[in-house]
Formats: structure tokens, sequence, C-alpha cells
């Protein structure tokens, strides 16, 4: 299988390289009756950004000016006090954001970029015309920032993870690459690739995966043990009413993640409570 071995070497690097962490997050939906950034990514990236931060890992949040609201309510109902970072929306902004961050203390000390659910650009089209697409192929270009270049354009000592489930985020081009012989990359298929790709169902259980990991790496796993579902799913309620967020499968304002209800979405995270005794 392509990618099989990813998250295992993720996790290593992180534990055993990793002393500066970024993580990109945040997919914003336009054509939603309210448009507004999708409840898929926020809640993985916040957790998956806590555990590193308990671990002592120097970790800080990017998004965009689209999503920043979205962001800004998952930390701050989970009390995650970290530095959140956000990019202006139109690329000439965008692109002196970029030169900024990697001239500044953020970007010279970073050692690790990890994307979850987060858009790139198309595969098919020609690499100065490809645009952004989400699951229904739309563009949505005018309302999200080419955040995909950090991965692109970062300098060599820059390692980079991308969490994906649909194809067409950051990191899937890796997947694409690796199976060229296997499946044929559907329309909306991201070009992005990254030094590791973690494939999940959800994009959230592959964040959710990764912190795990990383803390049995650690051999120590009591970062994991506040983020409770309870927890989890009064900040996803949260989201969507005062973010606001929507789901990116059904466009409804409701707390569901990619068309599951949280009774569904929660099961992979509360096997893996249980498997470790976190609730004991």
């Amino acid at each position: 299988m392509p990618c099989a071995d990813h998250l295992s070497a993720a996790s290593d690097e992180l534990a055993t390289q990793a002393k500066s962490v970024a993580i990109v997050t945040g997919f914003f939906v336009p054509d939603a009756t309210v448009p507004a950034a999708e409840t898929d990514g926020p809640l993985g990236a916040t957790l998956l950004a806590d555990v590193l931060n308990q671990a002592g890992m120097r970790t800080r949040i990017i998004t965009d000016e689209s999503c920043a609201s979205v962001i800004r309510t998952a930390m701050a109902v989970c009390g995650v006090d970290l530095e959140l970072l956000v990019c202006p929306i139109s690329p000439n902004l965008s692109r002196v954001w970029r030169e900024d961050l990697w001239r500044s203390d953020p970007g010279r000390s970073l050692t690790h970029l990890i994307s979850v659910e987060r858009v790139g650009p198309c595969l098919h089209e020609a690499p100065d015309e490809a645009s952004c697409r989400n699951m229904r192929g739309h563009s949505i270009d005018e309302w999200s920032a080419d955040l995909y270049r950090l991965f692109e354009e970062c300098p060599p000592h820059v390692h980079t993870i991308g969490i994906g489930d649909g194809g067409n985020e950051i990191g899937m081009g890796t997947f694409w690459n690796d199976a060229t012989q296997i499946v044929l990359p559907p329309p909306n298929a991201c070009r992005t690739c990254t030094d590791w790709t973690i494939l999940a169902g959800v994009s959230d259980w592959g964040a959710m995966a990764l912190a795990t990991a990383y803390s049995l790496q650690l051999g120590d796993i009591n970062p994991l043990k506040p983020w409770t579902s309870p927890r989890i799913q009064h900040a996803l309620e949260h989201m969507v009413t005062a973010g606001p967020a929507i789901d990116g499968c059904t466009l409804l304002a409701e707390p569901t993640i990619d068309g599951l209800p949280f009774a569904t979405y929660i099961q992979p995270w509360e096997l893996i409570r249980r498997e470790l005794a976190l609730d004991t």
C-alpha cells in the first residue's frame, strides 16, 4: 500500500529530530449556504499541536484569514494557548507574508511543517495555472491563501508531513507518486508532496493517530489524557456556532465531520483511549 510506513516514520522523525513545528490547517467551503471553514481539520490540528507542545516541542498553528475564526474558537474552547499565525488571502500579500515568515524567528527556527486537511493545487493543471479545488471540483482560490507554497518552497532543513483524506490536500502528491500503478488520481488531486504522508478516512483521525504514535515514541502518553470525548464534542459544537464552521460534505452548520455524527466520528479515538487505558 502506498505510504504504508509513513505514520511510523513521521512519528519517529518528530520524536527524535523535531525542535520547532508549525501545523497548517483550515479548509474553507465557499459553496455552503453559509460559507465557512469545514469542521474537519481544526480539532485534529489543535489536539496534535497541544500534544506536541505539552511534550516540550515549540509549536505554532498556521491558517489563513478565511479560517482564522474557526481555529481561534477551537483553540480557545480547548484551552490551547499557542501562537496562531494568519496568512492573507491575496497572492501578493501572501507572498510577502511567507517571505517575512522565513526571515523571522518562527521561520528560521522551524524544523518541521505539518498539514492537517489543507487544500493544495491541482495535479492535472499546468503548474503556473493550477487552482485549489474542493471535493466538488470547484476552485476555492478566491477564499484560500496559497499556504501550500510553504511546503513547496521550504528550505532543505525543514521536513514536511501531510495529513489528508480526499486526495486534494497538501501531501497527497506523495500518494499519487507512489500509487500511479494502482490508482488514477481524481480530477481534484493535489500535486503537493510531503516527506511523509498520512492517509485517513477523516483527516482529524490522521492527526490523532500521529499524536498517539508520537507520544508512544516518547514513552509518555500523559499529554493525550485531557483529550476526552466530551472535551472534543464541546469544542466541535462551539466551532459550529461561534466559528462558524460547517460540515464539508453535507454543507450544513451542524456538529458533524465529513457527514459523520459525533458518535461515529469519535469511535477511533475512543478505541485508542481504551487501548492505552487513558480513562482509567
